[in-house]
């Protein structure tokens, strides 16, 4: 059977930080068989048959929502795993694959065009549906919303971080002519 401090670790491997508040005070198990977690600083409880193997989390129930109601949309209700790390921006912003220095400037303006097709669609919310399915089935319209233009404000940051680039070069560029004798 596994401990109360196995149950405790697995949580914070998954949630370093609560999903519903942020604290990062940990969490007390709770239960005869340890299948409740409770986080210490907004008392968000959640069960999961998981606990019980204490090998990795699947997916979880919001049994009761932070003190201040935070999660009450979600009570009762099985998600999986990467709907509660969605709760706290648990997404990294996608990284091109190669650093910006190292592309060239057809292969930056590349980017930049693509990145602005995927801020219609996050704008729009087109392909909403089409990206987190079921992660938003039960959301509210607000929050899907939110997640919406998060994503769209994402985009646009690494738009504006690609263009930064091409203007740096330009810069570099226009520098070094100015520069060479005549």
């Amino acid at each position: 059977m596994v401990s109360k401090e196995q149950v405790e670790e697995l949580m914070i491997r998954y949630f370093p930080i609560c999903p519903l508040c942020g604290a990062n005070k940990g969490y007390e198990v709770l239960g005869v068989l340890k299948d409740y977690v409770q986080c210490r600083s907004c008392g968000a409880k959640w069960w999961s048959a998981d606990f019980v193997s204490g090998e990795e989390i699947k997916e979880m129930k919001l049994w009761e929502p932070a003190k201040d109601g935070k999660g009450k949309d979600f009570l009762k209700q099985k998600r999986p795993i990467h709907f509660w790390r969605s709760m706290q921006n648990y997404h990294p912003i996608e990284a091109p694959k190669h650093f910006l220095s190292e592309m060239t400037e057809q292969q930056l303006q590349d980017l930049v065009k693509k990145g602005m097709e995927e801020v219609n669609t996050w704008d729009t919310g087109s392909t909403l549906y089409g990206k987190f399915g079921a992660l938003l089935d039960s959301s509210t319209f607000a929050e899907r919303t939110m997640v919406r233009l998060l994503k769209a404000i994402l985009e646009q940051n690494k738009i504006l971080i690609i263009q930064n680039e091409l203007i740096r070069r330009a810069l570099a560029q226009s520098k070094a002519i100015v520069q060479e004798p005549r």
